[in-house]
């Protein structure tokens, strides 16, 4: 068992949801701009508020962890809401896109380089025409804060960075900035943090 799922099943073997069940807000505004029928992938979706917002909506949802014990968590929420959810676990350093989507996203996904880029470009290569790829990230202004997020500073973000990423990529950047927002995501994110958001297009 990798180090990384180890973390993520402690973490996610906790009675209730860690960062609750409703959808980060972010994701939620731009899954809320899609057309209907959509097909959704969510990157580090540990316990699944992304994906069940997105199946309730009656898109195509699936959802990837290297945690199986968060995935058994999404599995259990889109049962008692009777939806479906398809479950990819796996960890993202063995992720071998097979599928095209219309949308990819993810929330606080803590990557160090080279895996950072490498997943961003295998997302992007993975979007359909005029697909997205949405993401919400720590940015390196969170390392001195308690409301989230990984102290390691190879683990976050800054907007210069993921321009850096996106620009060498087959894509068109919708939305890209850092601002500090009060996050009230179950007993995970809590009170004003900082983050990096990030939208784009293929």
């Amino acid at each position: 068992m990798s180090t990384q799922r180890e973390f993520w099943n402690e973490r996610f073997g906790r009675e209730g949801y860690f960062y609750g069940i409703h959808p980060n807000l972010y994701l939620k505004s731009h899954i809320d701009l899609l057309p209907s029928s959509r097909s959704l992938l969510f990157l580090g979706e540990g316990e699944g508020r992304n994906a069940i917002y997105a199946a309730s909506l009656g898109h195509t949802v699936t959802a990837l962890d290297a945690s199986d014990i968060g995935l058994a968590k999404t599995a259990m929420l889109a049962k008692e809401q009777n939806l479906e959810v398809a479950l990819i676990h796996t960890d993202l350093e063995l992720w071998n896109p097979a599928e095209f989507y219309d949308a990819i996203m993810c929330s606080f996904l803590h990557l160090n380089e080279p895996l950072r880029t490498e997943v961003f470009e295998k997302a992007i290569a993975s979007l359909n025409p005029a697909g997205v790829f949405v993401g919400e990230f720590f940015s390196i202004d969170q390392l001195p804060k308690t409301t989230g997020g990984p102290k390691d500073e190879t683990l976050l973000y800054t907007a210069e960075e993921l321009r850096s990423i996106l620009e060498s990529a087959p894509c068109s950047i919708i939305e890209l900035y850092e601002m500090d927002t009060d996050l009230n995501e179950g007993r995970g994110h809590v009170g004003i943090a900082s983050v990096v958001r990030m939208a784009v297009r293929t």
